[in-house]
């Protein structure tokens, strides 16, 4: 294993302990969600500075608002690593209550998509940018209405935070849809070889190629027995493809990852299944060994935009979908602190 790459994975750890230690009350995984996002930033989680940002969230939002839902950690931990997280709260809730006066139906996933807008520094673009994605939302569903669903909320919001026209970008969703079904004869669900041309048309190129990439890696997978099923691990396999590895080297590390994963407590086939160590390990490789100096250096790619932080936001989605459908929605606070929560600030959330 690459050392850099070891030492982020003992970072993910320690910071997933921390973090599950102090929120004992939260979902494991994104527990383990959070933890990512300290680990990619080379930090360790701060759960002091989560806890306070926590006081801050509940004087300033509903207690059943979907800030405080599924994706509350991951706030939190975004908001710890802000200089100011009153401000990042801020800009986030003022990008909500835009998504929620738009077009778009409300769920836990436009949470995560205002915290996009403001991760990229969008807000003064912000309604621009909710415009486009509801016209990219309102084709995928003239085009694919079973294949759309909240989940894609997200996605969608990176795919209109790129400089890519919405034409360009569901020419490369069906393409890449068209190809993956027909050519690849993938036997992955339609949903989630849907939600990879998602990830894969958030850049720029041909997407044939892209495509074949991404399934030359899976085939590297299989040929060693794992196996990513058909959930979104199978979707993470478009952050993969700008990793400064060969295929061989590239599965090879994530697997050696992922099987020193296994042995940690939390992490083991009782409570983490191998698709999802291989999405996290996938993370981390990708978050180590990225080709971030060529993105950086395309002209094609926007400045506000980098596609290799795109994808690893992306990873991130993945990993709130798969919990999500098995978390209750609403964070639920005890009588002291409901007692306290007579309105907000910023208006409710």
């Amino acid at each position: 294993m690459i050392d850099q790459v070891r030492e982020r994975c003992d970072l993910l750890l320690s910071n997933s302990r921390a973090i599950n230690k102090k929120f004992f009350l939260e979902e494991n995984l994104m527990g383990v969600a959070a933890g990512l996002i300290f680990a990619s930033e080379g930090k360790t989680a701060d759960v002091d500075k989560m806890a306070s940002c926590r006081k801050i969230l509940k004087k300033n939002t509903r207690p059943l608002s979907n800030l405080r839902a599924t994706v509350e950690l991951v706030l939190l931990s975004k908001m710890a690593l802000s200089e100011d997280p009153q401000k990042y709260l801020s800009d986030v809730l003022d990008a909500y209550d835009k998504l929620q006066k738009g077009k778009l139906l409300e769920n836990n996933f436009m949470a995560l998509a205002a915290i996009l807008i403001v991760d990229f520094g969008c807000q003064e673009e912000s309604d621009a940018i909710i415009e486009k994605a509801h016209e990219i939302t309102k084709r995928m569903n003239k085009e694919h209405p079973i294949l759309t669903d909240s989940e894609d909320t997200s996605f969608i919001m990176l795919l209109a935070l790129s400089d890519k026209r919405a034409d360009a970008v569901l020419s490369d969703l069906e393409e890449g849809y068209t190809y993956l079904k027909k050519t690849h004869k993938v036997s992955a669900s339609s949903d989630v070889i849907y939600e990879l041309c998602e990830v894969l048309a958030l850049s720029f190129g041909d997407m044939q190629e892209k495509c074949d990439q991404a399934m030359r890696i899976y085939s590297a997978f299989a040929a060693k027995k794992a196996k990513l099923g058909s959930d979104h691990a199978f979707s993470s396999l478009g952050i993969l493809l700008d990793v400064d590895l060969d295929t061989e080297s590239l599965v090879k590390e994530i697997l050696e990852v992922e099987a020193y994963m296994e042995g940690w407590k939390g992490f083991g086939e009782k409570e983490i299944d191998q698709k999802k160590r291989i999405m996290y390990a996938s993370f981390i490789v990708s978050d180590v060994c990225g080709k971030s100096s060529a993105a950086s250096s395309n002209p094609a790619i926007s400045n506000t935009l980098s596609i290799i932080r795109a994808k690893k936001i992306s990873t991130m989605i993945s990993i709130v979908g798969s919990v999500a459908p098995s978390v209750i929605t609403a964070f639920l606070p005890d009588s002291e602190e409901s007692s306290k929560e007579d309105g907000t600030k910023f208006g409710k959330h």
